[in-house]
């Protein structure tokens, strides 16, 4: 019955003139928002977490880099599995397991199983991510899909707007457990999308997983996450000191291993593209920079400046608005003229933005204190993420479309991971000041990097 529900509704888009691309680029929309939003809103409920369960600070970063690690570690692991088993099937079955586990996350009885739960979140998310974005690369015509992945930013924006300001007044009106419900009807609604619009691929029996590979990228992220979460707080044990030493050792090994393996994670031949390895290293520093601001800014303005979750939701709405409305002509003059001075100069208004926001305190007022900021920062990421994207994935070839977004979807969530980590580093006391100028940093050396490597033709 719900298959023939799916392919009625199919039908009647279709007769209303909604082609298959578009039903395609929608799938590719809700599919990575739900993964999106189980990121950045949970950033709004840290403060009602930590009051529910009674925890400090370390355990509210290891919330939200609980969901970061599965996330980063597993996504190449997601990429390979939809390139093996078909984009369509892995869509659809991390789509539905997404939603199981978001209610499950929504009935945790303590901190430790809030962040049990969440890992396990981030392990569909990493199956889900790759594969959404993958299909705008394999499933569309060659001269739609720049154009589509400008449009992907612009809705996945407009989402994102949405989310966190009815994700945080959902937290007011109720509890933080509201955030998880909340993404049950994006999930149910990207189900219905992929299973009417995406087409049936073959699976390649001959393709293997590296489980090897898989391991080794998990206890390289483990371990420095852990060392440096738990370290500052434990004034830096021997164990934790060791935890970082082996999780290098591990990427140590990941990399000799990958360049052996019969059917690596990486393929390393995708490097050999000016463009793919400079854009991913832009990509790594500017969504180190995006997700340990986005982490700081919406918990210290409640905790600090009094806002609500709500107000803070609400924040970075202009953020989602330019985003949603020039992301789409970005796209179009970025695939015309080069998306090189786009990802250069886009980098350093988010820096400037965030520095604005550096002088955050009880007596910050939206008007003066926080919305010049955030629309710097808004113009930073309107000129960057949609030629970042569009030029990641027009970097390697379609058969390898899975693995070249697992790659950029994963070094995007390994950023967040990693700056939300450091974030403790100079102690809680100063955690915001040492936080927000790592970021400005890192948005810098993103856009250093676009303007050093990045050409505007292919290649």
């Amino acid at each position: 019955m719900a298959s023939l529900a799916v392919t009625s509704i199919s039908e009647t888009m279709r007769r209303f003139g909604i082609s298959a691309h578009f039903l395609i680029i929608a799938a590719a929309i809700l599919g990575s928002s739900v993964v999106m939003l189980g990121e950045s809103v949970v950033s709004l409920a840290l403060p009602s977490i930590g009051k529910s369960f009674q925890v400090p600070f370390t355990s509210l970063q290891w919330v939200a880099d609980g969901y970061n690690l599965t996330l980063a570690s597993c996504i190449l692991f997601g990429g390979s599995l939809g390139d093996i088993l078909g984009l369509r099937r892995v869509y659809l079955w991390s789509a539905c397991a997404f939603l199981v586990l978001s209610l499950v996350c929504a009935f945790a009885w303590s901190a430790l199983t809030l962040i049990l739960f969440r890992a396990l979140l981030g392990v569909a998310g990493a199956l889900l991510t790759p594969v959404s974005l993958a299909v705008l690369n394999a499933q569309l015509p060659k001269d739609l899909r720049t154009p589509a992945v400008a449009y992907w930013t612009a809705a996945t924006s407009i989402v994102l707007a949405i989310g966190p300001l009815v994700g945080g007044y959902l937290v007011d009106l109720s509890s933080w457990r509201a955030i998880f419900l909340f993404n049950v009807p994006l999930a149910l609604i990207a189900i219905a999308l992929g299973y009417a619009a995406l087409k049936k691929g073959p699976a390649h029996a001959n393709l293997r997983i590296d489980w090897t590979g898989a391991i080794l990228a998990f206890l390289f992220l483990a371990g420095l996450t852990f060392g440096l979460i738990e370290g500052p707080a434990n004034h830096w044990p021997v164990p934790m000191i060791a935890a970082i030493v082996v999780g290098l050792a591990c990427f140590i090994v990941f990399l000799w291993w990958e360049r052996r393996a019969s059917f690596p994670l990486i393929d390393f031949e995708l490097f050999r593209n000016r463009n793919f390895s400079a854009t991913n290293g832009a990509t790594l520093l500017l969504y180190a920079a995006f997700g340990g601001f986005g982490f700081l800014f919406s918990y210290f303005l409640q905790t600090v400046s009094g806002f609500s979750a709500t107000a803070a939701g609400a924040a970075f709405l202009p953020v989602s608005v330019m985003l949603g409305i020039a992301s789409g002509q970005v796209g179009k003059y970025a695939s015309r003229i080069g998306p090189r001075w786009f990802m250069s100069l886009g980098p350093l208004f988010c820096a400037a933005g965030m520095l604005t926001l550096l002088p955050l305190g009880p007596q910050t007022t939206y008007l003066a204190g926080v919305l010049p900021g955030i629309l710097l920062f808004g113009v930073g990421l309107t000129l960057t993420v949609a030629p970042l994207t569009a030029t990641a994935l027009n970097s390697a070839p379609d058969e390898k479309s899975g693995i070249a977004s697992a790659i950029n979807n994963g070094v995007a969530s390994a950023g967040p991971l990693i700056a939300i980590a450091l974030l403790g580093l100079g102690g809680l006391e100063h955690v915001y000041v040492l936080g927000v100028w790592i970021c400005v940093v890192l948005a810098v050396l993103a856009g250093m990097v676009s303007l050093a490597f990045v050409r505007s033709a292919a290649g």
